[in-house]
């Protein structure tokens, strides 16, 4: 395989232990522990954490080690309002641009979702809920959007992981699978408002523990 493939699957499983809290908030690990905990060798392993230092994900400390970001409230509001202007954006493309063949693509994540619910299976319904989003990315055609607005949706997903979890997942999906329907009819103003709708669910979290 490819050492930038590798690099792309290192970044991923990564990934997916930050949002699913393997990989615990404000922790720091060694480098060799990290290699033990994902299964990565060294050297995909370094360009995928230069790849999430980069995106503030994790802080890289010289002879200490990788210290995992913290869920800290005031800069969880910011993120979601930062979201709530950049997907509005990319959904709004979306229903505008998408063709019938991505839409199809879109429409794909329903079931997968809708399994995920079934099965209460809340990491199934978290990697759906990603290669949607990247769908939607694509589908919206503005890669700089996309990209400022991705590592804000990983940060969320964790957020939604620890305080909303299988609890909210039927709901959470139910949501998702609204707005799935409203990109599909090219409805633009219910899909932004249902867009909103995620991103409000959220924002009442954080408004409960900061006392807003």
């Amino acid at each position: 395989m490819p050492e930038n493939n590798l690099s792309s699957k290192a970044y991923k499983i990564l990934e997916e232990l930050i949002v699913t809290l393997k990989l615990e908030p404000g922790k720091t690990y060694s480098e060799k522990e990290l290699m033990i905990i994902s299964d990565i060798s060294r050297t995909p392993l370094r360009e995928a954490l230069l790849k999430l230092s980069n995106e503030s994900l994790i802080n890289i400390i010289p002879r200490r080690g990788i210290e995992i970001s913290d869920i800290n409230m005031t800069d969880q509001l910011a993120i979601l309002e930062t979201r709530r202007v950049l997907d509005s954006l990319l959904i709004s493309r979306a229903t505008k641009y998408s063709t019938s063949f991505e839409k199809n693509k879109i429409l794909e994540f329903k079931e997968h979702m809708h399994e995920a619910v079934k099965n209460k299976d809340v990491e199934e319904y978290l990697r759906n809920d990603k290669l949607l989003d990247q769908t939607i990315f694509d589908t919206a055609r503005n890669e700089y959007a996309a990209n400022a607005t991705a590592p804000l949706h990983i940060r969320s997903r964790r957020f939604w992981y620890y305080f909303k979890g299988v609890d909210d997942l039927e709901a959470s999906a139910n949501v998702h699978m609204d707005l799935i329907d409203a990109i599909i009819q090219s409805d633009e103003k219910k899909a932004i408002d249902l867009s909103n709708k995620i991103i409000n669910n959220l924002v009442e979290v954080v408004k409960k523990y900061i006392n807003l």
